[in-house]
């Protein structure tokens, strides 16, 4: 199986109504103007788009923040620009950031779900999609409307999720917990987790540490990495960056992953752009991280 794992797009639109900026939107506009729209590069879409399709991947997954500020004409561009993608919902599994709720209404008036429910299971979270017989993906929700960046996952989503992965059993030996927010970063990434980590991310690598081999595809820091926390020890933990941002270190190239799963095995490449081209770049191979699994 060929999953295409993406996050952070991060969609923009200039916005100068009064109203719309009387909320922490005036905040993102103010980064727009001060530069943020320069590094996330919207040109860089239809190669972005391309690059994904040559791969004919049996499913993709956006882990988050779509959007910038959580713009109608953001939602509505990104539906324009990936409509390639986004042509067969059973293919495609997207999941909010604390960007796709950046406001107050936006959160309240359930935005993300109007413009891009249709690629998750249901509405409500938790929820558990399954991709094919041993294959499953866990999405959580901890975003929230609030002026940091800051997300806290539901008491009650934490309780139905223990619920969901223990009654699906070995139809989710093949896990893939979708959060937007990493629980941990490795080396010096940790430093910029810091300050927008998830509030009660504890409580969920404790859970995570119990359910054993497992893939945790997030996104919310704009770094790529594959790493095994030392306090989970059955994670594979990925991020695959932002395709379209350039960072001014020029460490962190835009690109997004292709993760291979191969019975039991795992395999994750990056695909970064140069600026002159694609290049794949292999960030791990986990021979039997799943143990013993029929080829799929």
């Amino acid at each position: 199986m060929r999953i295409v794992h993406l996050s952070d797009i991060h969609f923009w639109q200039y916005e100068f109504n009064p109203l719309r900026l009387l909320s922490k939107r005036l905040t993102g506009m103010a980064a727009l103007l001060a530069g943020r729209a320069r590094r996330f590069r919207l040109a860089g879409v239809p190669r972005l788009v391309e690059r994904v399709n040559r791969l004919e991947p049996d499913h993709i997954l956006i882990t988050g923040d779509m959007t910038t500020t959580a713009l109608p004409d953001e939602f509505r561009a990104a539906r324009r620009a990936l409509a390639s993608w986004l042509s067969d919902p059973s293919r495609v599994t997207i999941i909010p950031g604390n960007h796709d709720r950046y406001t107050w209404w936006a959160h309240r008036s359930r935005r993300f779900e109007a413009f891009l429910g249709e690629f998750a299971p249901r509405r409500e979270y938790p929820w558990l999609r399954r991709l094919d017989p041993v294959t499953a993906i866990l999405g959580l929700d901890p975003t929230r409307a609030a002026v940091t960046a800051r997300g806290k996952l539901p008491r009650r989503q934490l309780v139905e999720a223990r619920r969901l992965v223990e009654r699906a059993g070995n139809q989710a030996a093949r896990l893939i917990v979708a959060c937007h927010y990493p629980i941990a970063a490795p080396g010096d990434q940790a430093r910029r987790l810091t300050p927008k980590r998830m509030i009660n991310a504890r409580e969920l690598r404790d859970w995570l540490a119990t359910v054993g081999p497992h893939l945790y595809c997030c996104g919310h820091v704009h770094a790529t990495w594959a790493f095994r926390p030392e306090d989970v020890p059955g994670q594979l933990c990925l991020n695959p960056g932002a395709p379209l941002f350039w960072s001014r270190s020029g460490r962190n190239p835009p690109g997004f992953l292709e993760i291979i799963l191969d019975g039991g095995h795992v395999e994750a490449l990056h695909h970064a752009w140069t600026g002159e081209g694609w290049e794949v770049r292999p960030l791990c191979r986990e021979e039997g991280f799943f143990g013993t699994i029929g080829q799929g």
